[in-house]
């Protein structure tokens, strides 16, 4: 089965001499379709930096990074954010919702960034919020919802154009425990529906999630674990998909 993402001697050092950061260096990776990889490491360890460029937010100073066949790294700004918005779906800490905009709006946006008719980025925005059990709260500005509610948001907002790839960085760090339980569940959800997903975390329920685990140090993978092998079932979400979270507590 060939690699939907596979990077090659990514290297990403900020500062000289003594104040050198080697914040990746010299990383090789390979992900394959539908795996979900976590990676785990002490604050500052470069895990962050490693998302960036794998999902084209920042260029390596040195190596490459291929996404589904085609080499990424060496893209143009425009080229670049047109790969983003049609194979890669960002989930950060902070949500990063657009406070004047509803939570359908939000979820609506990137589809109507690449080329979607109102019509057809509505219906897939409201379809997905349903089954994420946002159904109700659509209408909803991001300051009306609960820390869960828009973390619940900004995943559907991830996957409305349908990504080759998820990437998460820290999905958890801002939820109190009952609402970081509920996207614990999402992301199993989103791997048993075969999602490739690169998730960066410090919550060990969310690491524990991956089909391999990946410990950082200085910039470097220290460790790896498998944890188990990918469940079997369908690629990418289809009409049924997300089925199992329309339960969440809204």
């Amino acid at each position: 089965m060939e690699d939907i993402l596979w990077a090659r001697g990514l290297r990403r050092h900020y500062g000289t001499g003594r104040a050198l950061v080697r914040a990746v260096d010299d990383v090789d990776l390979a992900v394959a379709p539908g795996e979900t990889v976590g990676v785990v490491g002490a604050s500052g360890c470069g895990k962050s930096t490693l998302l960036h460029l794998l999902g084209g937010l920042d260029r390596p100073d040195a190596g490459e990074v291929w996404l589904g066949g085609r080499r990424v790294d060496g893209l143009s700004e425009t080229a670049a954010a047109r790969l983003r918005r049609r194979e890669i779906g960002f989930v950060f800490q902070s949500f990063h919702l657009v406070d004047e905009l509803s939570a359908a709006e939000n979820v609506e946006l990137p589809a109507l960034l690449a080329g979607e008719s109102r019509r057809a980025a509505r219906r897939r925005a409201a379809g997905l919020l349903e089954r994420m059990g946002l159904g109700g709260r659509a209408r909803h500005l991001p300051a009306e919802l609960s820390g869960g509610q828009r973390q619940r948001v900004a995943v559907a907002r991830a996957l409305v154009n349908d990504p080759r790839l998820l990437l998460a960085d820290e999905p958890t760090g801002n939820l109190d425990s009952a609402a970081a339980t509920d996207v614990l569940r999402l992301f199993a959800a989103l791997r048993a529906e075969g999602r490739t997903l690169v998730i960066v975390t410090h919550d060990s329920r969310v690491a524990g999630t991956a089909d391999r685990l990946i410990t950082m140090r200085d910039g470097a993978f220290a460790d790896e674990t498998v944890l188990g092998a990918r469940p079997p079932g369908a690629g990418g979400l289809g009409a049924g998909g997300l089925g199992a979270l329309s339960g969440l507590e809204a």
